[in-house]
């Protein structure tokens, strides 16, 4: 089967089911640089391993034959060969390893989160016609301010929960397609965090600016350190260890200058962490 059928059936095969799993592991793999990398470096070294049973650099037939000797009986290059290939052959299985747990990790959560966000809306449909007799009760006077306060307060957590759970499925899904179209540099990964975010600003109603700030981070979503510098120019001793959601921080130990912590965004597998200037 070829790459584009594959990635194909692949895209339309969104669950954690085995045959799944295999189509994306198979796709991500075929795709993969590190993986190229490793298989042409096999595929060379295993090539050296044959020719350096005869060693051509040198005239003298004695040191030629003691160089052959010592290849045949496993000593020399030829074993250092040997060892070169065996780690190449290694590395190669754990990237793919690695490359099939991140995937088998994503079809979960989007199988998870597909899942809450279903039992999420049934609730608020539930949710709202409560209200509806709620909103009766109300004007008629039966029903006191405060309790309905609380009840619109509850409808709009419910939606900001729904939003979320979106919010993640996408990210997810974005993450999968990178494994089918791996051309997508960081930059462009980058715009589109930057789109995205800056529309959800705009849809919140906000008047302040955002000021937003996209710092690169590593596949454990930690901020490279030469990238908080841009914001910490001290660096960040002054900060707590984790810096929370929403979290104001000054930008240097006695300054006035504060930055925002927005959260972490995750887009076609490339992890960024999002400040915002006040």
């Amino acid at each position: 089967m070829s790459l584009a059928m594959t990635a194909a059936k692949a895209q339309n095969c969104e669950s954690s089911a085995p045959e799944c799993v295999a189509l994306w592991t198979e796709t991500a793999v075929k795709n993969s640089q590190e993986i190229k990398n490793l298989t042409e470096a096999i595929r060379l070294a295993k090539r050296k391993q044959w020719t350096s049973l005869i060693d051509v650099s040198t005239i003298e037939p004695i040191t030629a034959s003691i160089q052959i000797i010592r290849n045949v009986l496993g000593g020399g290059r030829y074993q250092e060969n040997k060892q070169l290939i065996h780690a190449l052959e290694l590395r190669r299985s754990e990237t793919i390893t690695r490359i099939r747990e991140r995937i088998i990790a994503l079809l979960l959560q989007i199988e998870q989160n597909r899942a809450q966000l279903r039992g999420k809306k049934t609730a608020l449909e539930n949710f709202i016609q409560q209200i509806e007799l709620f909103e009766v009760q109300y004007r008629a006077g039966d029903f006191d301010t405060e309790k309905m306060l609380s009840v619109w307060e509850k409808r709009k957590t419910f939606r900001a929960e729904i939003e979320s759970l979106r919010a993640e499925i996408k990210q997810a899904e974005a993450a999968l397609e990178r494994f089918a179209h791996p051309e997508i540099t960081k930059e462009e990964a980058r715009e589109s965090v930057i789109k995205q975010v800056t529309e959800a600003w705009k849809l919140s109603g906000t008047t302040e600016e955002l000021n937003l700030i996209v710092l690169d981070a590593d596949e454990k979503k930690r901020v490279f350190k030469s990238e908080l510098l841009k914001i910490f120019p001290e660096g960040v001793k002054h900060l707590p260890d984790e810096l929370q959601p929403r979290g104001v921080y000054s930008t240097t130990r006695n300054g006035l200058k504060k930055v925002q912590c927005i959260g972490m965004a995750e887009r076609f597998g490339f992890n960024f962490v999002l400040f915002r200037t006040l």
